[in-house]
């Protein structure tokens, strides 16, 4: 009777850990399943049938058809997209005046399902491809919250109709260094057959909603694009994920990425606000300490710079 007891009390341990070993391995299995990330190549779609270079005896762009171009949605960017364009000129970019020109609005597919709020608007920024109807036949797209701390005239000559730079997700962020590019720097050939094919393709091709227009063009270009060094897209978020390596490239960044911090909007107001001049001395006052106390700086600088040069000219903006 006591060994009966002994090994029936053996057999239920026994069951208890063999149930909690499968479920310990069921668990492990899940967390990998639901932790591996979206890849636009393990999910490739051959959407584009655009040739990846422009050919050998493509001639390079002279000035007059290259461009600079940057998007602007709200008021509040307006400022820093102004500082955008006098950085990119103070670092002697070759490229003729511009003017500020109204495109189209274009909706996001599926009627926005899943889009993140504040990327609603972003798929306008396909627009930029239909450049070439004004001549450009080289160009280079610069969001709003970023700064020219070099020349980078290298990228007009670029042999390959798509570059960007690999994108950096915040820390902690299981995404790391990754494999797709951020959007906020893109060095391209404008094209309006490209726009045409790209309008049709972004109501039927299956991506991630939430990024709006970067995940469409990831996966669009995800196969055909050119990496460029992070330098030409110095993302914060590198810094935050390695010190040393944003100490190596410093002394080389072409442009900075405001992504984690912006320097230009102030903690009391409206991201879509126009600032004041008084407000915007605040706004960087809040951000001139902390981990980015350096790259806050630069924003600083440049924005003296500007108003030293063109304080009339802001001052219509009021």
């Amino acid at each position: 009777m006591k060994y009966s007891r002994r090994w029936t009390g053996f057999m239920i341990l026994l069951a208890v850990l063999v149930v909690l070993a499968v479920s310990a391995v069921l668990s492990v299995v899940i967390i990998r399943y639901r932790g591996t990330p979206y890849s636009v190549l393990d999910n490739y779609q051959n959407l584009n049938a655009f040739p990846v270079t422009i050919g050998s005896g493509t001639e390079r762009s002279p000035p007059e058809r290259r461009a600079v171009v940057s998007a602007l949605y709200s008021d509040g960017f307006a400022i820093a997209a102004a500082l955008l364009g006098h950085s990119a000129r103070s670092a002697n970019s070759v490229w003729p005046d511009g003017s500020h020109t109204p495109v189209p609005l274009i909706p996001p597919p599926h009627e926005g399902k899943d889009i993140h709020p504040r990327f609603m608007d972003q798929y306008t920024k396909l627009n930029i491809w239909n450049l070439d109807q004004k001549g450009i036949d080289s160009a280079v797209y610069l969001d709003a919250d970023t700064l020219v701390r070099r020349n980078f005239d290298e990228l007009f000559d670029s042999p390959f109709n798509f570059a960007a730079v690999p994108d950096v997700y915040a820390y902690k962020d299981p995404r790391g260094f990754s494999l797709s590019f951020n959007a906020g720097v893109l060095a391209f050939r404008p094209s309006t057959a490209i726009y045409e094919d790209m309008r049709e393709k972004m109501e039927v091709a299956d991506y991630p909603l939430l990024q709006a227009e970067q995940a469409f063009l990831n996966l669009y270009f995800g196969g055909t694009s050119m990496r460029l060094p992070y330098i030409y897209n110095a993302n914060l978020a590198i810094k935050a994920r390695s010190s040393v390596l944003w100490q190596r490239l410093t002394n080389e960044i072409r442009v900075v990425h405001y992504t984690v911090q912006k320097p230009f909007l102030h903690n009391a107001r409206s991201a879509d606000t126009l600032l004041t001049f008084e407000e915007m001395k605040e706004a960087m006052n809040q951000n001139e300490s902390g981990y980015y106390q350096e790259e806050m700086a630069w924003w600083r600088a440049a924005y003296r710079s500007m108003m030293s040069e063109h304080r009339q000219a802001m001052l219509k903006c009021y």
